[in-house]
């Protein structure tokens, strides 16, 4: 009789741990999918936010080196027009620097 209900207090207290442990495991199951979820949608915001801020970035950096490329052609160009007027001006004194009439050959 002792024994049996030795059995019988070690059964209950072995159903009773095993209740708490499957408690204890399903409120942490419950934890961890809540922080899982919370630290997920965290994570797509931040991803969010600096691909929003990659593609800023990207577009001011491009807008900025468009802008001085524009501004070395706008250089070049002029530094073009400039040896290009140079040049006309020392072929129309070179025109009028030469003698009126050639000697004559022979």
């Amino acid at each position: 009789m002792e024994l049996a209900a030795r059995v019988k207090q070690y059964e209950e207290s072995s159903a009773e741990a095993r209740e708490k442990s499957r408690a204890a495991l399903q409120a942490r199951r419950e934890e961890l999918s809540a922080t899982l979820e919370r630290e997920g949608n965290e994570f797509e915001k931040t991803t969010a936010e600096l691909r929003e801020a990659a593609q800023s970035w990207w577009s001011d950096t491009r807008e900025a080196v468009e802008h001085q490329i524009d501004v070395m052609r706008a250089d070049f160009e002029k530094w073009q027009a400039d040896i290009k007027a140079q040049r006309a001006e020392r072929d129309k004194e070179g025109k009028t620097a030469e003698p009126a009439s050639k000697p004559d050959q022979g």
